[in-house]
């Protein structure tokens, strides 16, 4: 018996080494018409997401030999879907997508309006999106700074249990598998003025779901406040869609959105939603910095006025339901600090990149990640093979000069 449990022991390490022994890495830059890098291009290897590129158009793949004879399929709105067989990957890549060019005859010939079009997306949610409960595997990163004094530069793995997009579902969760706040190099620290941190921003990101709550932009009571128009139409893996426009409406004293969002014409599923907050009520916006852990500001002297608001995301279709696969969120105030005479502009960054779905959830999430919790393994250097197997976004040049500059100091 004990010959046995050795032997398998034995087995069971040498696949471990083998597995480590195997693990390649790929990367490089993807670009579109004129040599532009585009931002956030999903590449999935089968079904899945494996990695996407940062704001700088790079990106970075880690694969085992078990999927080389797989494809790799880059994909964009409004460029052609490009296949490449994992074998011909490598590093320092530079791919090129080609333009889609669609025709905007059906538009105009099509008795719709823009408002019916979103009416009718809402209204499929629950056919175009997963009612079940579904596990999401991502990388989650965030920046917070008054002026160039960074307060966060946090990066995690994580497990997400959803709920699904079904009316009255229960709240996500959230486990970390590993984390890592930039906040001291060696004895000194990064510097923080205010004493601020980030605390919960994941959850705050994945609330802001308009496919699970629409409610903001696409509730029945908002309806009458914003103006829409179709304003185009591109492709999406040879699918056409509709590329819809919004604003709130003329003389409306409330801070509502502008944006955009990309309605497949077939299934009438939200491809993609990207807004922020209308010029034209900018001065009715109201300080909400919900997610920044902070004492009774206002008793300290601390005053805070909203200057923008963003957010975007990005869903991927597995199988015959969209799942989200990219989140972004944005929050600028003008900050003043009576007492500590310091005025300034507090900005915080935060993305959420999903590179796996697991139907049904298969991880354990006992230990669940408070809603308030602030990142909070601080390391000295930044390292992109801290990572090890994890799939993750590549750091934007400035974010990686500013860490490479910070550990230089």
């Amino acid at each position: 018996m004990n010959k046995i449990i050795l032997i398998l022991a034995i087995i069971s390490l040498s696949v471990k080494i083998i597995y480590a022994q195997n693990l390649h890495e790929a990367g490089g830059v993807v670009v579109g018409e004129h040599q532009a890098t585009l931002p956030y291009v999903s590449l999935k290897v089968g079904n899945q997401i494996a990695t996407m590129t940062n704001a700088d158009g790079e990106f970075l793949l880690k694969y085992a030999d078990a999927i080389r004879k797989d494809s790799l399929t880059i994909s964009y709105i409004g460029y052609k879907t490009l296949k490449l067989s994992i074998s011909g990957v490598h590093k320092d890549m530079k791919i090129q997508l080609t333009p889609s060019v669609v025709s905007l005859k059906e538009i105009v010939i099509r008795p719709v309006s823009a408002e019916s079009i979103i009416r009718q997306a809402i209204k499929n949610i629950p056919e175009n999106y997963d009612t079940r409960p579904f596990e999401m595997k991502g990388f989650y990163r965030e920046t917070g700074k008054v002026d160039t004094s960074y307060i966060s530069f946090a990066e995690a793995s994580l497990n997400i249990l959803s709920e699904g997009y079904k009316e009255n579902s229960g709240k996500d969760k959230i486990v970390i598998n590993k984390e890592r706040n930039l906040k001291k190099l060696g004895e000194k620290e990064v510097n923080n003025p205010l004493n601020m941190t980030i605390n919960g921003a994941p959850y705050t990101i994945i609330a802001n779901d308009m496919a699970k709550n629409p409610v903001h932009i696409l509730g029945r009571d908002y309806f009458k406040k914003y103006k829409f128009e179709i304003a185009g139409s591109v492709a999406i893996d040879g699918e056409e869609a509709y590329v819809i426009k919004f604003d709130q409406q003329d003389d409306l004293k409330e801070a509502l959105y502008k944006g955009k969002m990309v309605i497949l014409k077939s299934s009438y599923a939200i491809v993609s939603s990207d807004f922020a907050l209308s010029p034209k009520g900018i001065a009715y916006a109201k300080a909400d910095i919900s997610f920044i852990a902070r004492p009774v500001y206002s008793l300290m002297g601390y005053s805070f006025r909203k200057l923008n608001e963003e957010f975007s995301e990005q869903y991927v279709k597995i199988n015959d339901k969209w799942y989200p696969y990219f989140y972004k969120i944005a929050s600028v105030h003008h900050l003043k600090a009576k007492y500590k005479h310091l005025e300034g502009t507090l900005s915080v960054n935060a993305e959420l990149f999903i590179s796996k779905v697991n139907i049904p959830p298969q991880g354990n999430y006992e230990k669940i990640m408070s809603r308030g919790y602030v990142f909070k393994n601080y390391v000295t250097t930044y390292k992109d093979d801290y990572w090890g197997d994890y799939n993750f976004i590549k750091p934007t040049n400035s974010l990686k000069e500013l860490a490479e500059k910070l550990q230089a100091n």
